[in-house]
Formats: C-alpha cells, sequence, structure tokens
C-alpha cells in the first residue's frame, strides 16, 4: 500500500507522524491496538507527539481504509491495519487473549439483508467473547460464575 498516493489523491501530506503510526499498525499486524497502544509505540519512533494526533490520524486511516476499528470488552477503541483480509476476534473473558475468527457469517446476513431491503451495509464488525482452552481446562469459567 503506498500511503503517500493514497494521502494526497485525497489532499493531505504524508507527515513522520503519519508513517510513525503506519510502522506501528504493520509491525503489529493481526494485532488489535488502543490508541494509547499506538501512541506509545509511535512516540519512540516521533517523539513528543501527542495522543490527539493518534485520535486523529486513525479517524483518516479508518477513512482511507488503511485501518478499521475492532471492537472488543470494555467499548474502548481499538485499531487494526487493513491487510485486505477480512476478520473478526473472541476474546477469552477471563485471561484477555485474543484469537482470529476468519469464518464470517454476518457477510450472508448481509447478502440477505441487501437482498431484501433498500439498505446498504458498506461495513460490519463482530467481536464474540467467552473463555479460550487454557481458561476453561483451569476452570476460570467457573471461579468468573462464583463472582
Amino acid at each position: 500500500m503506498d500511503l503517500g498516493r493514497r494521502l494526497r489523491s485525497r489532499g493531505y501530506r504524508l507527515t513522520p507522524q503519519r508513517e510513525a503510526i503506519l510502522g506501528v499498525l504493520r509491525e503489529n499486524a493481526g494485532r488489535p491496538l488502543s490508541p494509547e497502544d499506538i501512541h506509545a509505540m509511535a512516540g519512540k519512533k516521533q517523539p513528543g507527539m501527542g495522543i490527539a494526533t493518534i485520535y486523529r490520524t486513525m479517524d483518516l486511516f479508518c477513512e482511507l481504509g488503511i485501518a478499521f476499528p475492532v471492537h472488543l470488552r470494555g467499548g474502548y477503541r481499538f485499531y487494526e491495519i487493513n491487510l485486505g483480509k477480512h476478520h473478526h476476534h473472541m476474546e477469552c473473558i477471563a485471561c484477555g487473549k485474543l484469537e482470529l475468527l476468519e469464518a464470517c457469517v454476518i457477510d450472508d446476513i448481509a447478502e440477505l439483508v441487501r437482498d431484501g431491503s433498500d439498505f446498504l451495509i458498506t461495513s460490519h464488525c463482530m467481536s464474540l467473547f467467552g473463555y479460550c482452552r487454557q481458561c476453561l481446562e483451569g476452570g476460570k469459567e467457573k471461579e468468573a460464575a462464583e463472582s
């Protein structure tokens, strides 16, 4: 992906801050990052970058299709680089482990909506919450149910 060309075609410049943020996203491909995570890592490459720059840049990257938002527990913002392969996430509610889910039943639902209504779906996001194998084997789901 040529970020510079994509930005210039929309009237934006390729700044050192945007390059640093993109580098962080690329280095962590497949791993959702919070704005704070991105800020900490990009700040090592571009000291003095403010958190507001992260939020603005991530909004721009999502608008341009360079990144996409990921919805996880707690309602916090997370982002991932868009590598062109659609996936969702499964999050363990005991230990926080994330696993990728490449199957997507929402695509089938979107097709039904497209065929049966005047609504145009442009994107979607799904996360599943439960217990990973290690937490199940360790009985953590029982501990969570008791508390």
